[in-house]
């Protein structure tokens, strides 16, 4: 039988699945259901300072909520934070810390929409956020990204010597919409599909063989070959949420034992085995992760 277990941000999973921040992670009752359902760990929604401002016992029942999942599940806790000033990052990163967290995963929601401000200024901030957390707290962190960075190799590479444990690759921001009867923008929500793999696929297989820190995907991972793909260029997670709504808590359970069989079958002794056996590195092309898989394209298709 293969071992499923995989080692992410220095935690120990039973399994690289990890059920992403949401509604379903929320709630204690929908969490143990999550751990049954062979969750190698699981994503706490984000904790917002802007919430904590408008409600300050926010934080504490955040803080109860940890300690509650830590006494209730076996599995891994990852708090979620998303401030929007050093002070409240910093602030609730310790408590977060203090209630038993076994690490913090930074969701830095945050739109380049500002014309005077420069991509070394956005990076910088990033880092600054980084180094002035890990000088501040133990437990692991990891970084959520945007794909949308001008060089984001380099980001990550000054993320991991800043301090960070691991980068989520990447962030799925809600996009406004337009209502053309009432003349006003709207928030829309889409669940995600299998395509949305191919950009964590690509980044994920270019940098497993730059960088040491862990690397974990999210946004698009609906079945077995999306999962496959993703550890054969080098992930260490693999995040699930749309098709846990879609498909309900027990596909966690069925794509792990289809991942367990897969392995079994081809005679791979576990995760480990096989993960980066793709990536940019050790790919037999690894051309085809950049430009000339462009021009390929555009011959088969001329």
């Amino acid at each position: 039988m293969a071992d499923l277990s995989s080692v992410y941000c220095g935690l120990t999973l039973a399994n690289p699945l990890v059920a992403s921040a949401s509604p379903l992670t929320a709630e204690l009752a929908s969490a143990k259901q999550l751990q049954a359902a062979g969750a190698g760990a699981l994503v706490l929604p984000s904790l917002f300072e802007e919430s904590v401002r408008h409600d300050a016992t926010l934080l504490n029942r955040y803080a109860d909520k940890i300690k509650s999942y830590k006494d209730a599940l076996d599995i891994p806790v990852i708090a979620s934070l998303n401030g929007i000033t050093e002070g409240g990052w910093l602030d609730h990163a310790r408590s977060l810390e203090q209630a038993g967290c076994d690490a913090i995963e930074l969701n830095i929601y945050y739109i380049a929409a500002n014309a005077h401000e420069s991509s070394d200024q956005i990076e910088r901030r990033y880092i600054d956020l980084v180094y002035k957390l890990r000088a501040q707290i133990r437990v692991p962190i990891a970084v959520k990204l945007t794909h949308q960075f001008s060089s984001v190799a380099h980001l990550v590479k000054r993320l991991e010597d800043t301090g960070a444990n691991g980068v989520v690759l990447f962030n799925r921001f809600y996009l406004p919409d337009i209502d053309v009867e009432s003349m006003s923008v709207t928030p829309s929500l889409q669940l995600s599909h299998s395509s949305e793999t191919l950009l964590r696929i690509r980044w994920i297989g270019l940098l497993r063989d730059q960088v040491r820190l862990s690397l974990a995907a999210t946004g698009g991972m609906h079945n077995l070959d999306d999962l496959l793909k993703t550890l054969l260029v080098g992930a260490d997670a693999v995040q699930l949420c749309s098709v846990l709504f879609e498909q309900g808590i027990d596909e966690m359970a069925r794509l792990r034992d289809q991942l367990e069989d897969w392995l079994d079958r081809k005679g791979y002794d576990g995760v480990d085995a096989i993960k980066g056996l793709m990536s940019y590195g050790k790919a037999k092309d690894p051309s085809a992760f950049e430009r000339a898989n462009y021009l390929q394209v555009l011959e088969q298709n001329s």
